[in-house]
């Protein structure tokens, strides 16, 4: 009887830990670190850090940046765009976005809209917490500010019919230190809308009567950088502005008055302009960050600065800021500078922890604990020469390829940080980005499209860099380059006999794993025509010449032969994709209505929000899945070698398709997002089938959106996605 109850027991433990296991697997990213542009950094009264980003939604650590979590739709959070974030006080986050106003729990939980339209610029908690202002342009890239204010901490919100002016773009808010009816508008050159110079205005408005009545009162002595009260106990009134004149001259002013009137108390010729910190703690205390100087900044650098008070203004220290630490080394030219958002949307503190500071970028986030001296890289950490993410990532994933020959080794390719590697399975990653193939990068990022490894020599690779991808016009300024490694992509031979000169776009690369191993049959979809070399990737000619120069994707397969996507067809070779061997295939005309057949064609990333086409394919013994994007659209199935098809899943935004080599479950991706963020709700992430025809079910646990742009089972069994934002994951 005690034998058979412990069995049972033991029986039923194993059983239920065989569950939590389960239970325990979900999406987990893998990715160097940053990458993304960055805005809107807050600190808690909790102590937790928020950060904005520009496509992949809020970024949270409640560990002081030792780790972050991706916050989106999975949390309520159901738009990908931060303007603004704003912290208050009774343990919320209010989130401005490209669609409206959401207020959720300082841990990341419980989001929802508050106010549902319009372009969300700045948010600030007045003196009474139940008073919250924010100003809202109309659309993402107008002008036209209003001011909308909440009397029940960000619940519910009502205009104000402000009079401020019709020319303004907002970049921040500032509320009166204990009056709940003053508060700032500070306008300046945000992200949007792309103006001229000339035409932008850099003022401070101010409100006595709750958000109503605005009068200009900045120092009115150049262009205004920032403007900010001095936390002083005994004047609560007292405030400092930062300006630019003619000939980017720096000059700080003093009110004592809530800018009724200026006193100028710029310390000599070399003189501060930035954005101000003051210490309640210490109220002679003002620090001012000063980002991209031009004034005073070496050349070919951002030339950013601290300066420091200690005797409110009177005497200032100035310390040349740097940044230790993260894969970018301090690149000058994207991590040095100011978010695209703006000077009010860049630096963020809480003045109850004066001495801890956040600084957002174009890339990356930088932290300092000793009051903006010294900074640290807060995306990444090294793992020895490589570089492991902290869980804040903003990318924009398009290919990920595991090694056959060793399980350990997968490359990455993204838009804007590149070409990685890891060694380990995905924890570490190294860049490939060589400078001299990568444009204006100069080897701090670039544009990655494809990578293919050779299925039995670890060592080798086949890779496409390049600069700016839209940056190839007559003449071709940053083309893009077909590149070989025969040491992991540590050093590259740039191939281009046969290839067309320039290259405006190359993907698909694909290997025959059955070709002669130092002859490897390589694949390649370049400038739209489909290339193929029979010589290990040395030399090209073209295979298939595709009739709107609009092929993207070739395909080589064990049982249904190789397949060109384009977007307007769908194109076979029973022999080994060489020329004059292809076909077009004939698809149902529900497939195919809404393709791109025009000679001037499209293109599935470049035309993101109006590409209607094939996207992705995977084969197995006799069946072949396709995934076609576009209303109506969705995954489908040919179990007779390419003959006929039917949907199997329907999706209208179906991007990428995945087959495990041995069991033959399948996996779709859909993603209303592409380069740039846009979460619709019937983007459906990542289903999963047994059989690849029904049963689907989500697999998405662990996604912030359900985001699945691309999908691939390795050979080992490991099911990588790369999902915008979040950036590459694996499952586990």
């Amino acid at each position: 009887m005690t034998r058979t109850f412990l069995r049972n027991l033991m029986a039923a433990l194993l059983f239920f830990a065989s569950l939590c296991s389960h239970a325990q697997l979900s999406w987990k990213p893998g990715n160097p670190g940053g990458g993304g542009a960055f805005n809107s950094p807050v600190v808690t009264s909790e102590g937790y850090w928020a950060v904005g980003s520009d496509l992949g939604g809020l970024y949270l650590s409640t560990d002081t940046g030792t780790s972050w979590k991706a916050v989106g739709s999975s949390s309520g959070l159901t738009v990908t765009h931060i303007a603004s974030i704003a912290a208050h006080p009774a343990g919320k986050l209010l989130v401005g976005t490209d669609g409206g106003l959401f207020v959720g729990n300082s841990n990341g939980t419980g989001f929802s809209q508050k106010y549902s339209s319009g372009y969300i610029a700045a948010i600030a908690v007045s003196a009474n917490p139940n008073i919250v202002y924010a100003v809202v342009h109309p659309q993402w890239n107008s002008l036209q500010p209003y001011v909308i204010r909440s009397t029940n901490a960000g619940e519910t919100w009502s205009p104000t019919n402000s009079n401020l002016p019709a020319n303004l773009r907002v970049t921040g808010l500032r509320t009166h230190p204990v009056d709940a009816n003053g508060v700032w508008v500070i306008s300046g050159k945000g992200r949007f809308p792309d103006q001229v110079e000339s035409s932008v205005v850099y003022q401070a408005h101010f409100s006595t009567d709750g958000g109503t009545t605005f009068v200009r009162r900045d120092p009115q002595q150049g262009k205004l950088v920032d403007i900010a009260y001095g936390l002083d106990p005994q004047n609560l009134n007292l405030m400092y502005a930062t300006v630019v004149q003619t000939g980017n001259v720096g000059k700080v002013y003093k009110s004592l008055e809530t800018g009724f009137s200026w006193t100028n108390i710029t310390p000599g010729a070399q003189a501060p302009s930035g954005i101000i910190l003051a210490d309640p703690s210490n109220p002679g205390r003002v620090r001012i960050v000063d980002l991209d100087n031009q004034a005073l900044r070496p050349p070919q650098t951002y030339g950013s600065f601290l300066w420091e008070s200690a005797n409110a203004g009177a005497t200032w220290t100035r310390r040349t800021l740097s940044v230790s630490g993260g894969w970018s080394q301090s690149d000058e030219a994207w991590g040095m500078g100011y978010s695209y958002q703006g000077m009010g949307q860049t630096i963020g503190y809480n003045p109850a922890t004066p001495n801890t500071v956040l600084w957002t970028n174009n890339q990356f986030l930088f932290s300092s604990s000793d009051g903006a001296k010294n900074w640290s890289d807060g995306v990444s950490t090294a793992v020895g020469n490589n570089w492991r993410s902290r869980g804040i990532d903003n990318v924009v994933p398009i290919v990920v390829e595991q090694s056959l020959a060793d399980p350990n080794l997968v490359y990455a390719g993204y838009m804007d940080i590149g070409l990685w590697r890891s060694d380990d399975g995905g924890n570490s990653w190294a860049s490939l980005n060589a400078a001299q193939y990568t444009g204006g990068w100069s080897g701090k990022g670039g544009n990655t499209l494809s990578v293919v490894a050779d299925p039995s020599r670890a060592n080798v690779v086949w890779a496409q860099l390049g600069g700016n991808l839209e940056n190839c016009g007559t003449p071709c300024a940053e083309p893009m380059y077909l590149l070989k490694s025969t040491d992991r992509g540590a050093n590259w031979q740039r191939i281009t006999q046969g290839l067309p000169d320039p290259i405006k776009r190359l993907e698909g690369l694909t290997v025959a794993p059955d070709s002669a191993v130092n002859f490897r049959w390589v694949y390649a979809a370049v400038n739209g025509d489909i290339y193929l070399s029979q010589d290990d990737g040395n030399s090209w000619a073209v295979a298939l010449s595709c009739p709107n120069k609009d092929c993207f994707r070739v395909y080589y397969t064990a049982t249904n032969g190789v397949f060109a996507l384009s977007a307007g067809a769908v194109y076979r070779s029973w022999q080994g994709g060489q020329v004059n061997t292809w076909q077009q295939l004939a698809l149902p005309a529900a497939m195919t209505a809404g393709w791109e057949t025009s000679a001037q064609g499209t293109h599935w990333l470049h035309n993101a929000w109006t590409y209607s086409g094939p996207m992705d394919l995977a084969s197995k013994d006799n069946n072949v899945w396709m995934a076609v994007n576009g209303s109506g659209k969705g995954l489908y199935q040919s179990a007779d070698y390419g003959q006929s098809w039917a949907r199997v899943q329907a999706s209208n935004w179906a991007r990428t398709v995945t087959v495990h080599p041995t069991s033959g479950r399948v996996y779709l991706g859909s993603s209303s997002a592409v380069h740039a963020g846009g979460y619709a709700a019937d983007s459906l992430g990542v289903l999963t089938s047994a059989n690849g025809a029904s049963g689907w079910t989500a697999q998405n646990h662990g996604l912030a959106y359900t985001f699945g742009l691309y999908a691939r089972v390795s050979p080992s069994g490991t099911l990588w996605l790369a999902s915008p934002g979040q950036g590459v994951m694996k499952w586990r």
